[in-house]
């Protein structure tokens, strides 16, 4: 018995039992959620574990949900939602360390699509450290606000002031994380 085999649609060569695995369409499992919902797995690879889902909660053919596995570790890390039921998604929600917690949320607050602001756990403590806002909905970020001492409070936002996508200002609002105050 040989240890592989020769897939016949395109005469390769593959390990025996894969023949064909890596060539074609990728599975497509339809499911029936608890809440009456129709849940699409898709396996590209053809090795078991979905590497997107589809989540439709009305069962009218639109997805309000997508989930990914952006890093091929067979987890579905990343969800693409649709907040309002317009057929756009508005969220982004990705755990970046694999600990099974959300690390970062992009939102479209007006529909443009185009983000207007994220929140991110950059330390894994539970806590969104950091807070950026597009406030004038043009694509570039106006502000930038971290809690560096992990309270839950900002200790130091930087503003762009003038619209030109350079940070002018910067205003420390806890005196412990301001570098002129500890001189």
């Amino acid at each position: 018995m040989s240890d592989y085999e020769t897939d016949p649609a395109t005469g390769e060569l593959g390990e025996a039992g894969d023949a064909g695995a890596a060539y074609g369409e990728p599975e497509i499992i339809t499911l029936e959620g608890q809440d009456g919902a129709t849940i699409y797995a898709v396996d590209v690879d053809h090795d078991g574990d979905a590497e997107a889902a589809g989540y439709d909660k009305d069962n009218d053919g639109q997805l309000e949900q997508i989930a990914l596995d952006t890093d091929g570790d067979g987890t579905l890390e990343t969800r693409m939602v649709d907040l309002d039921g317009d057929g756009s998604f508005d969220a982004v929600l990705t755990d970046t360390d694999g600990d099974g917690r959300i690390d970062v949320a992009a939102l479209d607050a007006n529909g443009d699509g185009l983000v207007d602001r994220v929140v991110a756990d950059t330390d894994g403590d539970g806590v969104i450290d950091t807070d950026v806002k597009d406030e004038n909905f043009d694509g570039v970020a106006d502000s930038v606000s971290q809690d560096a001492d992990g309270d839950g409070d900002s200790d130091v936002t930087v503003t762009d002031t003038d619209g030109d996508g350079t940070f002018e200002t910067v205003r420390y609002d806890d005196p412990s994380t301001n570098p002129l105050a500890q001189a």
